[in-house]
């Protein structure tokens, strides 16, 4: 049996849960100055989007370093992250932040926002059953796989070029072709490790 079928699901109140609360609590501001939609406010939507996203790695680093790593703070983890992605995707495509690369993608760019909030609908399905299941059996979280941790690195720099208007339009265009690839590979690795959430 590995550790994380004997760990609790317990939300303890540490370092690492707070880093990762952050991130949700700043989703609230990025989305609200998204819909703002002036120059100003999407500036500063994507440096909050910016430190957000440092908070994805800075929070798993102070945990196994304090040895803190828990099973409740690793699915914590996955709906911060999620709760952060989708509602930016949305509101970035509402306000316009795409039309950089209107002549790279056919429909753009609502085949790059339906894959990846497809894909974040995906993960929170599946840690929701987990959690759901699990509070009547044993059960083992499957942890993300290396190109889950890499999808969402591309996903989170797409947004971040994106909203600040960085770089030639091509490299808007190419990152959002490969959070389309990275996304869909890592949707496959999810349900090739861990479907028996849904079908155990």
């Amino acid at each position: 049996m590995s550790n994380s079928a004997t760990q609790t699901l317990a939300l303890n109140f540490n370092t690492p849960n707070i880093i990762t609360a952050t991130r949700i609590i700043l989703s609230i501001p990025i989305v609200w100055l998204l819909s703002r939609g002036g120059t100003a406010e999407t500036l500063l939507a994507g440096t909050l989007l910016s430190i957000a996203w440092v908070t994805d790695g800075l929070d798993g680093f102070i945990a196994r370093k304090l040895g803190q790593s828990t099973l409740g703070g690793a699915l914590f983890d996955l709906i911060a992250d999620r709760f952060l992605m989708a509602p930016v995707v949305i509101f970035s495509v509402l306000n316009g932040l795409w039309w950089r690369t209107a002549g790279f993608m056919p429909l753009n760019p609502y085949p790059y926002a339906v894959v990846v909030v497809a894909g974040d609908i995906g993960i929170l399905a599946g840690v929701f059953t987990f959690m759901w299941k699990r509070r009547s059996r044993v059960m083992d979280f499957p942890t993300p796989t290396a190109i889950a941790k890499i999808t969402y690195s591309i996903q989170m720099l797409t947004l971040v070029v994106a909203i600040l208007g960085l770089g030639p339009f091509i490299i808007s265009a190419v990152l959002m072709y490969l959070a389309i690839i990275f996304t869909l590979l890592s949707f496959y690795s999810y349900l090739k490790k861990g479907s028996y959430v849904f079908t155990s």
